[in-house]
C-alpha cells in the first residue's frame, strides 16, 4: 500500500452521525477521512424559506438532550439553534381505541425541553458547517466501490479509481451499508409489511410545542412540532406508519380526502388540517446486525441497526454509537492502542449491541401489543397508561431514559 494515501481512520458516509464521528475523531488527534457520496456543496446550502408546508423538509428527527449534547461538544449545536428546529416542552401519547392516555411534561424533570424536532438537512449541514474548519480530510462526490482487508490495514476503494488505506474503518451509510455486506457481517431483519407516510401539515391550532402519538390497530401516528422563522407554531410534521395496504389507499388520495382522514385520526387534537405537502411512503423493516465489528472494521447508526419509528429513537441510537466509539478510541489513544485493536472494538459492540437491542425489543412490543385488538390485551393497555400517567416519578424515569439522562 505504499502508493495509497493512509489514515488512521476513514469514516463513510457523511450524514448524521458519520459526519458527527469524523469531527470527534479529529479532535481527539485521529488522522481522518470523510467519505461521502454527495457533493459537499449542495450538503452546505441553505434552503430558501417560503414559509408554508412545502418549505419544510419531510425527513426529521427527534434529538434527545443526549444527542444535543454530543452535538453541543462538537461545536454542531450552534449551527441548529440558530436555524429552525423546535424545541418541545409536552408529549401526549394515547390509545385511539380505548381510553389510555399518558402525557408528558418536561417542567416535572425540571427541563426545559423532553427534545427538539430538527430537520435532517438541516442536521448535516450544521454538523459541515464544523467539518469546514477542522482537520477532517472530506473526500466528497465518489461512491465507494469496494472494501478488503490488505494486510493490518483496511482498503477502500473508490468509484473514480483511488485508493485509500486505513488501520480502522467505520461504515456509515445507512440501513443498506454495501460495506456491511462487502465485509460479511450478516443481519436478522423482518419486514413489519407497513410503510411510514410522511409529510408536513399546517393545523389550525397550535401544537403547543407537544408531540402527539395516537396508537391504532394499523399502526401509529405522530404529529411532531416545527416551528418557522416567525415563530408560527401550527405546523407539524407526520410520520404515519399504516399497513401496507392501507398506506398505499392513503397516498392514492387526493389532498383534500387525505387531510379529512388525518384529521380523524389525530382526532382533531389540533383542529382543522388546513394543508398539506408531498407525501412520501417507505417500507418499514427491523434490521440488525448480528455483529457490529470485524477486523479493522466497524458498524455505526443504521448500518447496524434500524427501528421502527414509532418513538422516533432511529437518530438517538445512531448517536449513542457515536458516543461510546469515541469514548472508546479516546481510551484507546491515551494508552497506545490501535484504533482498530480487538479489545477496543469488542467493547464498543458490547457496550452498544445490548443496550440496541433492548430498545428494538421493547419498541417491538410496543407494536405488538397496540397492534392487537383482545378485548383484555386492550383493557390492559388502557388501565396500564392510565396508572402510569398517575405515578410521576415513574413516568418520569421513563421520560428521563428517552432523553437518554440516567442518574
Amino acid at each position: 500500500m505504499s502508493d495509497t494515501k493512509v489514515f488512521d481512520i476513514l469514516v463513510v458516509g457523511g450524514g448524521m452521525t458519520g459526519t458527527a464521528l469524523a469531527l470527534g475523531l479529529s479532535r481527539q488527534g485521529w488522522k481522518t477521512g470523510l467519505i461521502e457520496g454527495g457533493d459537499r456543496a449542495t450538503l452546505l446550502q441553505v434552503p430558501a424559506s417560503v414559509e408554508g408546508v412545502a418549505d419544510f423538509e419531510p425527513r426529521v428527527s427527534a434529538i434527545s438532550i443526549a444527542s444535543q449534547q454530543l452535538l453541543e461538544s462538537l461545536g454542531a449545536w450552534q449551527g441548529v439553534a440558530e436555524g429552525r428546529h423546535c424545541p418541545y416542552q409536552g408529549m401526549t401519547v394515547w390509545d385511539g381505541d380505548g381510553t389510555g392516555r399518558i402525557h408528558f411534561d418536561a417542567a416535572e424533570l425540571q427541563a426545559r425541553a423532553l427534545g427538539t424536532i430538527v430537520e435532517n438537512r438541516s442536521l448535516v449541514r450544521a454538523l459541515f458547517e464544523v467539518l469546514e474548519n477542522s482537520a477532517v480530510e472530506l473526500i466528497d462526490g465518489v461512491q465507494v466501490s469496494g472494501c478488503s482487508q490488505d494486510g493490518d490495514q483496511r482498503s477502500i476503494e473508490l468509484a473514480d479509481g483511488r485508493k485509500l488505506g486505513a488501520r480502522l474503518v467505520v461504515a456509515a451509510d445507512g440501513a443498506h451499508s454495501r460495506l456491511r455486506q462487502w465485509v460479511g457481517l450478516p443481519t436478522r431483519e423482518w419486514d413489519y409489511d407497513q410503510q411510514a407516510i410522511v409529510c408536513t401539515v399546517r393545523t389550525a391550532q397550535s401544537h403547543r410545542y407537544t408531540a402527539w402519538q395516537r396508537f391504532s390497530q394499523t399502526g401509529p401516528l405522530a404529529f411532531l412540532p416545527l416551528a418557522t422563522e416567525s415563530g408560527d407554531e401550527h405546523f407539524c410534521s407526520i410520520v404515519w406508519s399504516q399497513d401496507t395496504e392501507e398506506a398505499r389507499r392513503l397516498m392514492a388520495l387526493s389532498d383534500a380526502t387525505f387531510t379529512a382522514e388525518l384529521e380523524r385520526a389525530i382526532e382533531r387534537e389540533l383542529g382543522a388540517v388546513e394543508a398539506v405537502s408531498q407525501r412520501f411512503a417507505f417500507p418499514l423493516r427491523q434490521r440488525h446486525a448480528k455483529d457490529y465489528i470485524a477486523p479493522g472494521f466497524a458498524l455505526i447508526g443504521d448500518a447496524a441497526h434500524t427501528i421502527h419509528p414509532l418513538a422516533g429513537q432511529g437518530a438517538n441510537l445512531g448517536y449513542g454509537d457515536v458516543r461510546v466509539l469515541l469514548e472508546e478510541l479516546s481510551r484507546a489513544r491515551s494508552v497506545g492502542l490501535s484504533p482498530a485493536h480487538e479489545m477496543v472494538l469488542a467493547r464498543y459492540q458490547r457496550r452498544r449491541k445490548g443496550e440496541n437491542l433492548t430498545m428494538m425489543a421493547a419498541m417491538e412490543g410496543f407494536k405488538q401489543l397496540f397492534g392487537r385488538d383482545e378485548l383484555p390485551l386492550r383493557w390492559l393497555r388502557n388501565t396500564g397508561m392510565r396508572w402510569l400517567d398517575g405515578l410521576g416519578p415513574i413516568k418520569n424515569r421513563i421520560a428521563a431514559e428517552a432523553m437518554g439522562l440516567r442518574g
